[in-house]
């Protein structure tokens, strides 16, 4: 054939010759290519471990019912405009269970297991499937497999079976156990079928309102021994007026504020809530239990965002110049988070300036800053979750005035009197009277008050929140536990009014620092931002 084309016979034994060898070529090429891996999802080396994680869900099922089956959602996506979303952030509790970081994820925990694909497990993680066309846009997706593997989980199956799955684990008369529902979820998306799905499965008794409704109505419901009831009761005589608008709801307020001991009202509620509705307060209880104190790991996240943050406190003090819009100053504190590793600011930092200084959470951070104001600096990186939340304020010139230098000096006072309250044992509120009773005192001092009672006027909010996952984070609100991170944030904020001197006004200082609790002590994470005024001004100076 070769001939046949026209090549003389020892061209023709040469091309045969090729021929042959082409396919031993070829495979000797195949054997010496390198294998194609996928790259990482996930590129960070210092996260929660996975035994961190398996701890946390290891602790939710020892704690639940045998014949319990938990539902942990995540977060909704939150549309911008149009077809541009907000930058997702998981549900804090579904990432301290999991360290899953995917919108339409879920969890589901039974302590009798759950059948799925022929076999038993006791927890299920549900992710968002692989779709090779959409990460070319959006990224890198877990899927089922690589979840197992990657977040250690004992089994992960695609979450377009979350109906199916939970269906088949309620069956034979088993409670379902979930958070409170998330409000405001788009319809048709994966966590809005999520949630249809739970409704149509059990009676879900919807706490409605948010904020603070929703705490008062967890506390209520998640009242299991006599110490619950009295802590709760009181919370509850300082409502004024029924918050809850749901009948249900209504009448479990009616019938807590009437009871007269945990057991009356432990009665009232087993036959006319348990015995009808998905519990929504047990598992929220539980987290927050776990969340409250500190493991070693996250203790470990918590110090690098903390660390994040007094460095940017530190740059911002050795920037700050009369002339400075305030957004120049926030450019500043953000760029040292991102720069640092960290991936968000825990909340919209706050540059108050001027009349500003006098606004809590002020974050417009528009204004020119001038001559002679104090900014209050309210700031907190988040790293791998966990948020820092500290605030200095400091003169925009580098230097107090006497009338600032007075309120300052009260409110550090104020600050060291709390941090010396902070011990293990120490109920929650001691933190907040010991700081506002020297407010108090440095306010009559000056003559901005007359009695103590007058002390909320120009401090008007409490000295101290939990600090974790997130900036104002869960906690059990009872006698501080060895491993809390609590803030320690006293402030006075005086306002221009006819019947103060104007030699006050605008004058606002808050100085917080996020306090680890210990058996000896306060220990302050923060102390690497300068708060005293001598170190600030000398730190300005530079």
């Amino acid at each position: 054939m070769l001939r046949a084309i026209g090549l003389n016979r020892a061209t023709a034994w040469l091309l045969a010759a090729a021929l042959l060898l082409v396919p031993a070529l070829c495979s000797a090429q195949t054997a010496t290519a390198p294998a194609v891996t996928e790259p990482p999802v996930r590129y960070d080396t210092d996260l929660l471990p996975n035994g961190f994680h398996r701890s946390r869900r290891d602790s939710v099922l020892a704690s639940l019912p045998s014949n319990a089956v938990a539902v942990v959602l995540g977060a909704p996506e939150r549309t911008r405009e149009n077809d541009v979303l907000y930058e997702f952030h998981q549900a804090s509790d579904l990432y301290y269970l999991t360290g899953a970081t995917e919108s339409g994820t879920a969890l589901i925990l039974a302590p009798g297991g759950v059948d799925v694909d022929g076999e038993r497990v006791r927890e299920l993680l549900l992710v968002p499937d692989r779709d090779p066309a959409q990460e070319v846009w959006t990224g890198r997706r877990l899927g089922a497999e690589r979840a197992e593997r990657e977040l250690g989980v004992a089994k992960a199956v695609v979450n377009d079976r979350f109906e199916e799955v939970l269906a088949a684990a309620l069956a034979n008369g088993r409670r379902l156990h979930h958070l409170p529902l998330p409000g405001g979820v788009e319809r048709g998306s994966t966590l809005g079928e999520q949630v249809e799905a739970l409704r149509r499965h059990a009676a879900i008794l919807d706490f409605e309102q948010g904020g603070m409704a929703d705490f008062l109505a967890s506390r209520m419901l998640g009242t299991a021994t006599a110490e619950d009831f009295r802590r709760t009761t009181s919370f509850l005589q300082r409502v004024t007026e029924n918050p809850f608008p749901s009948p249900p709801l209504r009448e479990a307020y009616t019938q807590y504020r009437a009871a007269a001991t945990a057991d009356e009202w432990l009665a009232w509620k087993r036959d006319h809530i348990d015995a009808r509705y998905a519990d929504g307060a047990f598992l929220q209880a539980r987290l927050t239990a776990l969340r409250t104190v500190k493991t070693d790991a996250e203790l470990a996240l918590m110090r690098r965002a903390i660390e994040i943050t007094a460095e940017a406190h530190r740059e911002a003090m050795r920037a700050m110049r009369p002339g400075m819009h305030e957004y120049e100053v926030e450019a500043l504190i953000e760029y040292v988070f991102h720069r640092n590793g960290a991936e968000h600011p825990g909340f919209p930092s706050i540059v108050g300036s001027g009349e500003n200084a006098v606004i809590l959470h002020y974050e417009t951070n528009r204004r020119q800053m001038q001559d002679g104001d104090v900014v209050v600096m309210d700031i907190g990186a988040e790293y791998h979750g966990y948020s820092a939340d500290v605030t200095r304020t400091v003169p925009v010139n580098g230097r107090f005035t006497p009338e600032q230098r007075s309120i300052y000096e009260i409110v550090l006072r104020a600050q060291e009197a709390g941090i010396q309250a902070v011990r293990e044992g120490t109920p929650f509120g001691d933190v907040h009277r010991a700081a506002a009773a020297v407010v108090a005192q440095g306010l009559r001092e000056l003559g901005l008050i007359e009695s103590d009672q007058e002390v909320r006027r120009f401090f008007m909010h409490g000295t101290s929140h939990y600090l974790g996952l997130y900036v104002h984070d869960v906690g059990t609100g009872g006698p501080l536990l060895a491993g809390t991170v609590i803030t320690v944030e006293p402030g006075i904020y005086i306002a221009p009014a006819e019947d103060v001197d104007p030699k006050w006004w605008n004058i606002g200082v808050r100085i917080e620092d996020d306090v680890l609790v210990t058996r000896a002590g306060a220990d302050v994470l923060s102390a690497g931002a300068p708060r005293t005024i001598a170190d600030i001004e000398a730190l300005m100076r530079q």
